[in-house]
């Protein structure tokens, strides 16, 4: 029997790799780059889908009152202008060498724009560009080295959109979840930033958690430069959080801010390595002292923000705190960074500070067993814990800018209602 099982044990193991391996990958979070693309959701397929899914839609960066015609055979200015509904300007009518619209040769590019009563016709080709503006009644003239220049300028601000859809559910680390959705660092940043207010990512995280994000993805030159969430949506804790893009700030769908007093954190995805602790044992000096504020653990070079607008009333080294930053906001509050590595260049005390500004950033000086920032705030002088605090929230907007808001997302109505029909009813089951 043993030499039966010697024989194919081989054979037995590769079999279980194998059995173990397609487990794995049908138990795996689902990836954007594993979703089908979908050019129109139709109702009911937003009704009757299980699987996450994205929309992609690119808009040209064209001026709608403008008109792209190319010179075929037999055409001149006058049929190319009474084809596109306008009438030949005077100028044309001087036929001169000057007059870089005299000849114009087949396939040239004729670019017109009637904006505001202002009417700019553009003849463009390999050798020649010229731009008539009938605001002045002129004709520019640019010539084969120039027009290359402003061909490969034209380049560079050939912009487009993209609206992407990033789903996952969170099993162990929210950033990995988000790395794995499709989403990049900077859009994970901005997600944890715009729920910053009520989730702290460092301690509410929980496995089962879930999040939804619809972002517009900025294209120049083919290369994405630059992104914003338009809506988002996260689940933390069987609660539910939903943010609507207006006017650079976000708000629920009552048209309440998301955006509070005070930020819950002053830095981005670490952990707690020591809270708020009146009768704490020392790390270095192994007496029983309290501890006034919150460590947060992070690597050295990490940024550190305000957590509310306010102005700087210290810089400088303090004894065991080392480097710090102290901004009073307002006559009640103050907050404290301590232990950095360095200050934000430019920062002097009486600086007027931002929220989310970043003033330093995270090191071990001082009496420190590590690098990370000890995060102190105050009410009148009264040191409070701070991951315990609950603050007040901007003002809601009125009813007009609510149905401002809803109109401008309503062109994405199908998509978070699939969020809502679908994807969280998915994650309740």
């Amino acid at each position: 029997m043993k030499g039966i099982i010697l024989k194919y044990k081989k054979i037995i193991i590769s079999l279980l790799v194998i059995m173990l391996s397609i487990f794995l990958y049908s138990n795996k979070p689902y990836s954007l780059y594993e979703i089908n693309y979908v050019k129109k959701v139709s109702q009911d397929k937003i009704e009757n889908s299980k699987l996450f899914y994205f929309k992609k839609i690119r808009t040209k960066n064209i001026e709608p009152d403008t008109k792209i015609l190319i010179v075929k055979k037999n055409q001149n200015l006058s049929t190319i202008l009474k084809k596109a509904n306008l009438s030949t300007p005077r100028i044309f009518l001087k036929k001169s060498k000057k007059n870089c619209f005299y000849r114009i040769n087949v396939n040239d590019k004729i670019i017109i724009k009637n904006k505001k009563n202002n009417i700019t016709i553009e003849r463009n080709n390999k050798f020649l560009r010229c731009i008539y503006d009938s605001k002045n009644n002129s004709i520019k003239k640019i010539d084969k080295k120039s027009a290359n220049k402003e061909k490969n300028k034209g380049k560079d601000n050939d912009q487009h959109i993209e609206l992407f859809v990033f789903f996952n559910d969170i099993k162990g680390s929210f950033y990995n979840a988000a790395i794995n959705s499709g989403l990049t660092p900077n859009e994970i940043m901005s997600l944890a930033d715009i729920f910053g207010w009520d989730i702290d990512f460092s301690l509410d995280i929980r496995n089962g958690d879930s999040f939804g994000v619809v972002v517009n993805r900025y294209f120049s030159n083919s290369k994405h430069n630059r992104s914003t969430i338009v809506y988002a949506i996260f689940k933390n804790k069987k609660k539910f959080y939903e943010a609507f893009r207006y006017k650079e700030k976000y708000y629920d769908s009552n048209g309440g801010s998301l955006q509070k007093q005070f930020l819950k954190v002053p830095l981005n995805f670490t952990r707690i390595s020591s809270h708020f602790n009146k009768k704490r044992l020392h790390p270095i000096f192994k007496t029983t002292r309290p501890h006034l504020g919150t460590d947060y653990a992070a690597p050295t070079g990490t940024p550190v923000y305000s957590t509310g607008d306010g102005t700087v009333i210290y810089k400088g080294r303090k004894g065991g705190y080392g480097k710090t930053v102290i901004v009073k906001h307002g006559n009640i509050y103050t907050t404290l960074y301590a232990h950095l590595s360095r200050y934000k260049k430019g920062l002097y005390v009486g600086k007027k500070v931002k929220q989310k500004e970043v003033i330093g950033y995270v090191g071990s000086t001082g009496y420190s067993t590590g690098p990370h920032l000890h995060y102190e705030f105050r009410i009148r002088g009264v040191h409070k814990n701070s991951v315990k605090m609950k603050f007040k929230k901007d003002k809601k907007l009125n009813k007009n800018a609510i149905m401002k808001m809803k109109n401008k997302h309503k062109k994405n109505i199908n998509i978070y209602s699939w969020i809502n029909k679908n994807y969280i009813k998915f994650y309740n089951e």
